[in-house]
C-alpha cells in the first residue's frame, strides 16, 4: 500500500515537472525567462557600479528624506531610485499637495506604487510586473504583423536596448510601455472600444497616453467602423481629465503640470531649433565624453548627455523611417508623434534630454528593428553586444547617480 502511494507521489511530482518544463519551453515561458534574465544582468551591473565607481551626488527632492537603508539594500535595490524616482517615491508617499513641481509627474504609476507598499522595492517590483505584461503584448503584436523570427528579435532589441534599465528603475517607462501596448493589441483584434479605455487608463501614466487616439482614429478610418464606435475616442483623455480636476481642485488650475515643466527647462521651439541647438552642444561637450568626466563625483554633469541623446534621436529617426516602409500606420504613427513631441519641446542647455528613454515609448520602432534583425542576421550579435556594452555603461551612470536620460 506505501509502495503505491509513493509510486502515485513519484509520477504527479514528474508530471509537475514535466508541466513546469513544457511551460518554459512554451512562447510565455521563454518570453518570461528572458525578461528575467535581462533584468537579472541590468541589477548585477547596476550593483557592481555602486560598489566601484566613482559617486555623484545624489540629487534628492525638497521635503522629502530618503529612508535609511542598508549598504546590500541600497547597491541592489536604492539606486533604482535615483532622479525622477526619487520625485516618483516622494508622491507615493507625500502625494501632490503643497508642491507644485511634483505636478509634472503624471500620478497612476505613484499611485500604483503607494497601493504596494511606497517603497522601491515596490516601485521595481510595479515596473518588472508591467515590463513582463509589456513584453508579452509586444511580442504578440510582432508575431501577428512580422511573424515569429522577428517578433524574438523585438523583445531581445527592446529588453537589452541600452535604456532598457528604466523598465527596472522607479520610473513610469513600463507602465507606459504595457497600457500603450495594450492598447494596440486591442486594436489589432478589432476591440476599439476596449483599446481606447486602456489608452483613457494610460493618459493617467503620462501625455503618451493622450497620443493613442492617433492609432485609434486611424483604425477608425480605414475600418470603417460605424460612427457610434468614433464615440470611443471620448474616452481617451479620461484619466488626464481627472488628473486635470484634481489639479484645478487642490493648486487653482488645471494645467499646474504644464506650468511645472519650466522648472526642467522645456518650452515650445521649432524643429529646426531643436536640431541646430542639438548639434551645437553635442559638438561642444563631445570632449567631455571620457572616464574622468563621465563619472566625475560632485555635482552631475547632465551636459555630457548631449553626446549620446543626439546619436540616440537620430537612431530613433532612423528606425521610425524603417517603420513606416514596413508597417501598418497603426503602429508607426504613435511612434511618429511620442518622437515628435520632446523634438518641440527642447531643455534649456539639453535640447534632447532624456531622448535615450523616450524611445522606450516609441517602442513600435523596436518592431522596425526585430525586422531588420531578422532580415540581416549577420548584424544581429554585434549589435545585441554593442546594445549590452553601452546600456552597461548606462547603469553604471545611472546607478552611481550620474545623468542618462
Amino acid at each position: 500500500m506505501n509502495r503505491a502511494f509513493s509510486a502515485r507521489r513519484d509520477l504527479q511530482a514528474r508530471e509537475r515537472q514535466g508541466g513546469a518544463l513544457a511551460w518554459l519551453q512554451s512562447p510565455l515561458g521563454l518570453l518570461a525567462a528572458l525578461v528575467v534574465m535581462s533584468r537579472v544582468v541590468v541589477l548585477e551591473i547596476g550593483a557592481l557600479a555602486y560598489r566601484f565607481f566613482p559617486h555623484a551626488w545624489v540629487q534628492t527632492v525638497p521635503g522629502y528624506l530618503v529612508p535609511p537603508s542598508g549598504y546590500w539594500s541600497q547597491s541592489l535595490l536604492g539606486v533604482w531610485a535615483h532622479w525622477d524616482g526619487f520625485w516618483y517615491l516622494s508622491i507615493a508617499t507625500l502625494g501632490y499637495t503643497g508642491r507644485a513641481v511634483a505636478t509634472a509627474f503624471f500620478p497612476l504609476y505613484p499611485l500604483l506604487v503607494h497601493l504596494f507598499g511606497g517603497t522601491d522595492v515596490s516601485g521595481i517590483l510595479v515596473s518588472f510586473a508591467c515590463f513582463l505584461g509589456g513584453s508579452w503584448l509586444i511580442y504578440q503584436i510582432a508575431r501577428r504583423e512580422l511573424g515569429h523570427d522577428a517578433a524574438w528579435y523585438t523583445i531581445v532589441a527592446l529588453a537589452f536596448f541600452p535604456s532598457s534599465f528604466y523598465f527596472t528603475a522607479v520610473y513610469p517607462e513600463a507602465l507606459v510601455l504595457l497600457l500603450s501596448a495594450g492598447t494596440i493589441y486591442l486594436l489589432s483584434l478589432g476591440r476599439v472600444g476596449w483599446a481606447a479605455l486602456v489608452a483613457g487608463i494610460a493618459s493617467a501614466a503620462s501625455v503618451d497616453g493622450i497620443l493613442l487616439a492617433l492609432p485609434i482614429l486611424i483604425t477608425l478610418w480605414q475600418q470603417h467602423r460605424p460612427w457610434r464606435e468614433w464615440l470611443s475616442l471620448l474616452l481617451v483623455p479620461l484619466g488626464l481629465l481627472a488628473y486635470m480636476a484634481y489639479l484645478s481642485f487642490t493648486f487653482g488650475s488645471p494645467l499646474t503640470f504644464q506650468h511645472a515643466q519650466a522648472h526642467w527647462g522645456r518650452s515650445f521651439a521649432p524643429l529646426w531649433t531643436t536640431f541646430w541647438l542639438a548639434a551645437r552642444d553635442f559638438w561642444r561637450h563631445f570632449p567631455q565624453l571620457a572616464w574622468p568626466h563621465l563619472f566625475a563625483t560632485g555635482e552631475p554633469l547632465v551636459v555630457i548627455s548631449n553626446t549620446w541623446n543626439l546619436l540616440f534621436t537620430l537612431l530613433g529617426l532612423a528606425l521610425l523611417y524603417y517603420a513606416i516602409r514596413r508597417l501598418r500606420p497603426a503602429l508607426w504613427s504613435y511612434a511618429l508623434v511620442v518622437l515628435l513631441v520632446p523634438l518641440f519641446y527642447p531643455s534649456n542647455g539639453v535640447p534632447l534630454m532624456s531622448a535615450p528613454r523616450f524611445l522606450l515609448s516609441a517602442w513600435p520602432i523596436f518592431l522596425a528593428a526585430g525586422l531588420f534583425l531578422k532580415e540581416h542576421p549577420p548584424w544581429a550579435r554585434p549589435l545585441l553586444w554593442a546594445s549590452v556594452v553601452c546600456g552597461g555603461l548606462f547603469v553604471a551612470l545611472f546607478a552611481t547617480a550620474h545623468w542618462v536620460a
